[in-house]
């Protein structure tokens, strides 16, 4: 036969067999890398989440923040198999991967209307769309075909139908059936009938525009095209489809199965191991948690004018390391406010909140000493292709001489910049990651000076776990956020119900002897190096370690000493508790973020207000923004009974020192205070007495003892802008120009042979005792005046200034000379340190 025929037919023939036996291989090839059900198995399954005492916080979590919940065909309701199939694949059971009945249908409508008119995607497709989404082009579906071709040479329908049913988009981040009848019924999907059936069979087109929480109508007119589906195959009849769709359906509030702490929960489901309990028993403490989302609402609620709209906070019990509260944001469903952004985990900058951590290795290492007395004055720093840097304080003041306990106190900047400059950038950020603050990871000089006020990154999380580790005077531990044992003992109730030391200390001694925890937080530096724990008991201590004891008490003092803080916080600020507690404030560049931490012997609080889109907020300070917050917390924590004070410094003494200059007073020192000293110190302390305050007059029982001030110079431009009612009286002082000033005459375009019609210095005094003041320059009387400053026209030379101003005087010398070139750069000088 093959004889018989022509050759065009020969060649037709042979086209037709090399694409018949091209068609087979191609068909064939799936069946060589087929995929099974083996190979789909979902490890996001769903786990259900209890507070420490047994208490629900939700279920239906995964650890990618998605709802997901997988379940075997066997325990899905019919109705729901038999609504799914008739709205997406009618056929599914009788056809193979594709449906060229259907393909050839979308083919002619497409033509037809010039457009894409009815998909023809069986369950097959997808779900292999499902497993790689592509945008849809033609390759993406070739590819789409492919992998259905291998679905459906490795599975058989039942197991296909149950790998599609367990990830279908069911609106928001839902996926999966048992996760969407949970989340929107409260029941297993094998309790729904056939009017949830249906509703949830027809999320799937378009889980986002028929989200029953948004869109109710929408997908109520879904539905109906789902229930007409069923009545066509022949599931249910027409009677049945029209109470079906008639019948009231209740939704469950758009908790989404999350009772509290979504934020917390998220956390730990995405650090769970593969293998792991259905059942997890966290840290939280449901009541108290509950509590601090209102109070989180609240302060939100109290700022929204000031444009105010984020907050979070986090609570840990000091002896355990258990996170006892958790809130990322005001509203985790609100996605209009950004309530998935987890405040507590964001990283934003810190504002004055790591300043304890550098005094305490400025102390450490001995740089500066507990009665160091810091300059709190106008200072530059000369910054490498940039404008020379000049920090301030929020208040834009400056406080002159201030000890540190002043200084970190009040959060001010200039002593803090100070001191990082004497310990150094890249020793202070080795500081802070050991403390764990692991987000760090620029180099010293991308942070410069400015990383105490705040110029690097850190998060809330890290804030708390680093103020814990004060707390526990410098014993790290790991922050813990699960227990082990699957419900608790009646007699394991809240710590922060039962506020006794001692109580404290035998509910933790009780959980260690029963339980162990399941997962932790570590604590780590940059490079993942768990630092060595410092031993912290009732044995005696090393030199080494009392020192390391006695330096984090004595942060504490300064934190939890209203006194000190007076000066910038005021005497009953927000910060003040009726117990002992010790806090720290920190707002960052432009009001974008404010923080609150602090401790008590029992709980570290730490506190968030701002906005998550980097908005600045309205002049909202620390104190102002997330003080509030940390302070209702903390009356909440220790409503029952009051902590215990902190422990005194060990090895430190108290000795009384002069406010000022924290040396030994004198007769003539007006204000005296006790301030801690190392015991190597004393010698120093005995040998070297005030020399800011120096008496004129030792006074009588009708008249109160007569003194000057006698500042160093350096605060002598400070002084040239206090008011003159502020200045100790009887004391006649030139601020500028100041003993040793060097000048530079430059020529000038307007004149270049007389200098002195054009650059002029002003001479400025402090101090005056009467209205009249004379103003002598080698020798010669320049003017008598009322004035505290007058311009002189500069002319070179070597000069004596001297002012007189009744009985009292001053004197000081400096120099002119003629500079032959103009400057080429302006704006720079050199000061002495």
């Amino acid at each position: 036969m093959w004889l018989r025929l022509n050759p065009k037919h020969r060649r037709a023939v042979k086209l037709a067999l090399g694409l018949a036996l091209l068609g087979i291989t191609v068909r064939s090839l799936p069946y060589l890398a087929p995929i099974r059900a083996k190979d789909l198995v979902q490890d996001d399954l769903a786990v259900e989440f209890r507070d420490r005492n047994g208490l629900s916080l939700g279920t239906i979590l995964s650890r990618d923040q998605d709802h997901t919940a997988v379940v075997p065909l066997e325990q899905i309701s019919p109705h729901f198999i038999h609504a799914i199939l008739a709205a997406e694949d009618g056929e599914f059971y009788h056809h193979g991967a594709l449906e060229m009945r259907a393909i050839m249908r979308s083919l002619i409508e497409a033509i037809e209307a010039k457009r894409i008119v009815s998909g023809a995607s069986t369950i097959t497709m997808q779900l292999a769309r499902m497993l790689e989404p592509n945008p849809r082009t033609l390759p993406a579906k070739f590819q789409e075909i492919w992998l259905s071709w291998r679905l459906a040479a490795g599975m058989s329908k039942d197991e296909i139908l149950a790998a599609y049913i367990n990830r279908l988009p069911m609106g928001g981040n839902i996926y999966g059936l048992e996760a969407a009848a949970r989340i929107y019924f409260g029941m297993p999907a094998s309790e729904l009938n056939v009017a949830q059936a249906s509703l949830l069979a027809g999320l799937p087109n378009n889980p986002n525009y028929l989200n029953p929480y948004y869109y109710w109508d929408a997908a109520k007119r879904r539905q109906i095209y789902v229930l007409k589906r069923m009545v066509e195959d022949g599931y249910i009849t027409a009677t049945q489809a029209d109470q079906a769709y008639e019948e009231a359906i209740s939704l469950l509030p758009r908790q989404q199965g999350i009772i509290a702490a979504p934020h917390f929960l998220f956390l730990v489901a995405n650090q769970l191991p593969s293998e792991h309990p259905s059942q997890i028993r966290t840290t939280i403490d449901r009541p108290l948690q509950e509590f601090v989302e209102a109070q989180v609402q609240q302060v939100v609620r109290d700022l929204a004018p000031k444009n105010v709209h984020h907050a979070a906070a986090i609570v840990i019990e000091n002896q355990s390391g258990e996170v006892y509260a958790y809130v990322g944001s005001p509203d985790y469903f609100s996605e209009a406010e950004l309530g998935r952004n987890d405040g507590v985990q964001a990283l934003r900058q810190p504002g004055s909140t790591l300043k304890p951590f550098l005094y305490h290795l400025a102390l450490e290492q001995r740089i500066i000493r507990p009665n160091t007395v810091l300059a709190d004055i106008p200072t530059y720093y000369a910054i490498p292709g940039a404008r020379l840097y000049s920090p301030t304080d929020y208040s834009e003041t400056f406080l002159g001489p201030v000890r540190i306990r002043v200084a970190l106190a009040n959060s001010l900047n200039i002593p803090a910049v100070r001191v990082l400059e004497k310990v150094g950038v890249s020793n202070f950020l080795l500081h802070l990651h050991q403390l764990g603050f692991e987000h760090l990871t620029q180099s010293p000089e991308h942070y410069g000076l400015g990383l105490t006020l705040g110029s690097g990154e850190v998060s809330l999380w890290e804030l708390a776990r680093a103020y814990l580790t004060l707390a526990r005077l410098g014993q790290p531990t790991s922050v813990v956020t699960t227990l082990s044992s699957p419900s608790p003992n009646r007699d394991d109730l809240s710590v922060y119900r039962r506020q006794g030391r001692q109580e404290s200390k035998q509910l933790s001694d009780h959980r260690a002897s029963k339980q162990s925890p399941l997962f932790k937080l570590p604590y780590s530096n940059a490079k993942g190096e768990q630092p060595n724990n410092l031993k912290h008991s009732n044995l005696k201590h090393s030199n080494l370690e009392l020192s390391t004891l006695s330096t984090w008490a004595l942060i504490t003092d300064i934190l939890s000493d209203p006194q000190a803080r007076a000066q910038g916080f005021g005497v009953d600020s927000v910060l003040n508790l009726p117990f002992p507690a010790a806090v720290k404030t920190g707002t960052s560049s432009n009001f974008r973020d404010t923080w609150t931490v602090g401790f008590t012997k029992n709980y570290t609080v730490a506190t968030w207000v701002g906005n998550f889109n980097g908005e600045p907020m309205e002049q909202v300070s620390g104190v102002i923004g997330a003080a509030p917050l940390w302070h209702r917390i903390m009356l909440h924590l220790h409503q029952s009974q009051e902590p215990a004070p902190f422990q005194a410094p060990p090895g430190l003494v108290q000795r009384p020192v002069c406010a000022l200059s924290g040396l030994r007073p004198t007769p003539a020192c007006p204000t005296v205070v006790q301030e801690y000293f190392y015991p190597d110190d004393l010698q120093d302390y005995e040998r070297q007495s005030d020399t800011f305050y120096q008496m004129t007059s030792v006074g009588t029982n009708q008249q109160s003892p007569q003194y000057i001030v006698n500042l160093p110079d350096e605060y002598n431009e400070w002084l040239a802008r206090q008011p003159q009612g502020n200045l100790a009286p009887g004391k006649l002082k030139i601020l500028s120009p100041r003993e040793g000033d060097l000048y530079m005459l430059y020529p000038t375009e307007s004149d270049q042979d007389s200098n002195s019609a054009v650059q002029r210095l002003e001479f400025k005094v402090a101090g005056l005792k009467s209205e009249s003041v004379e103003w002598w320059l080698n020798g010669e009387k320049l003017t008598s005046n009322s004035s505290n400053s007058f311009f002189w026209p500069l002319g070179p030379g070597d000069w004596t200034l001297e002012v007189k101003s009744g009985d009292i005087s001053d004197r000081v010398t400096f120099k002119v000379q003629l500079a032959e070139n103009p400057p080429t750069r302006r704006g720079f000088s050199i000061a002495s340190p």
